[in-house]
């Protein structure tokens, strides 16, 4: 059985539509995209990426499926592109609370 690709936009989106279920409509003006090649979405909003992930009980699946992270680190420069195209465009759609 083919494995099916997913596409960054694709997976951020699902990763967007958890964080506004999850943090509501203003999580992404407590992001700094300029940041998001130190300090990925999940760390800036939660203050650790471990920590969330084994508290939310997030499988690696679910964690690459929404965007979160990547099976390899080749796929990261893709992912922090497609990340801080969404959150600009949603801080500029979004007022701030």
């Amino acid at each position: 059985m083919a494995s099916v690709q997913i596409s960054a936009a694709a997976r951020v989106a699902a990763g967007v539509d958890h964080l506004d279920r999850t943090l509501g409509a203003d999580w992404p003006h407590r992001v700094d995209v300029d940041d998001l090649p130190f300090r990925d979405v999940i760390s800036q909003l939660y203050g650790d990426f471990f920590g969330w992930r084994s508290r939310e009980g997030w499988s690696n699946e679910s964690v690459f499926a929404a965007g979160f992270d990547a099976p390899t680190l080749a796929g990261v420069p893709e992912l922090i592109r497609e990340w801080t195209r969404r959150i600009t465009a949603l801080q500029a759609a979004r007022p701030a609370a």
